[in-house]
């Protein structure tokens, strides 16, 4: 396979490679990401082979809206207002999953959703008109990519395209937990835990 490079003015067609079940790299506010349509099952499958990511490591979604956010996620008021003070932004937050959403993820009954701080991803998910997965554009334990060069350098041939590009947040997101009463931070990024408590008032 050969992995074509894009610009971002080619959202177009990046939007179509990636409805069509390609896998495509693209810059966020954070780190590269490496986004998959979420409409089909066998998706999460096809990123997986190209990360060789461990089965046991589930992977984020990337929404545009908190409608996205509702319809996936069983959502409290606390969560909501969480939502709403974080998002968009460099934070991940794990909530359970509705019943008869993505099935095929079987016993995790949790999932990973955040929503970038950068109108260009959000448009991109737009266009493509559903979420979509965007773990971390590296192979499972290489460096994380920051730049569309260290992308290729690990996943040339692996992937449909990437797109052009540095990452100015250069740090992956937070990741808090809020599936249980207290909230509990499994990656601290630029957001702290502190912060997010200081939040938790409902």
């Amino acid at each position: 396979m050969e992995t074509k490079v894009y610009t971002k003015s080619e959202i177009e067609e990046i939007a179509s490679v990636i409805a069509d079940g390609g896998l495509v790299a693209i810059a966020t506010d954070t780190v590269y990401g490496l986004a998959a349509s979420s409409k089909e099952p066998e998706n999460y499958t096809k990123l997986k082979e190209a990360k060789e990511r461990p089965e046991t490591k589930p992977f984020p979604l990337m929404v545009s809206s908190l409608d996205q956010i509702e319809s996936i996620a069983q959502i409290t008021d606390r969560e909501k207002h969480l939502i709403e003070t974080f998002m968009p932004g460099a934070v991940t937050f794990i909530f359970n999953r509705k019943e008869g959403v993505f099935d095929f993820l079987g016993d995790q009954k949790t999932i990973g959703i955040r929503m970038a701080d950068d109108p260009w991803v959000q448009s991109l998910i737009n266009k493509v008109g559903n979420p979509v997965w965007l773990p971390s554009a590296n192979r499972s334990g290489l460096d994380t990519a920051l730049n569309s060069d260290m992308v290729l350098e690990q996943l040339s041939g692996r992937i449909e395209g990437v797109v052009e590009g540095v990452c100015t947040g250069g740090q992956s997101s937070s990741v808090f937990d809020l599936t249980q009463e207290k909230i509990v931070c499994l990656r601290e990024g630029i957001i702290k835990l502190e912060t997010v408590m200081k939040e938790d008032v409902i």
